[in-house]
């Protein structure tokens, strides 16, 4: 993840499937108050912590999170 890849909350908002009773994806946030960490959009468009029972009311950017890494063929 880089720099650039944040993107202002001003600016767009994660994906939604079903617009209005639907949670986006987890994606990665930064909260002015509890810095970065998973979060999703619940079905009122309010920040959620994607590990705890947590709103986050300070959320400036996302980013969607990165693939997994590729298996190693090595690897079963």
């Amino acid at each position: 993840m880089k720099t650039e890849d944040w993107i202002s909350v001003k600016t767009s908002l994660p994906p939604k499937e079903d617009k209005k009773w639907a949670w986006s994806d987890v994606v990665w946030v930064y909260d002015e108050e509890y810095g970065q960490r998973k979060g999703c959009l619940n079905d009122d468009n309010q920040w959620c912590d994607a590990n705890e029972y947590l709103y986050l009311n300070h959320v400036t950017h996302w980013m969607p999170l990165p693939d997994d890494p590729p298996k190693e063929q090595n690897e079963l």
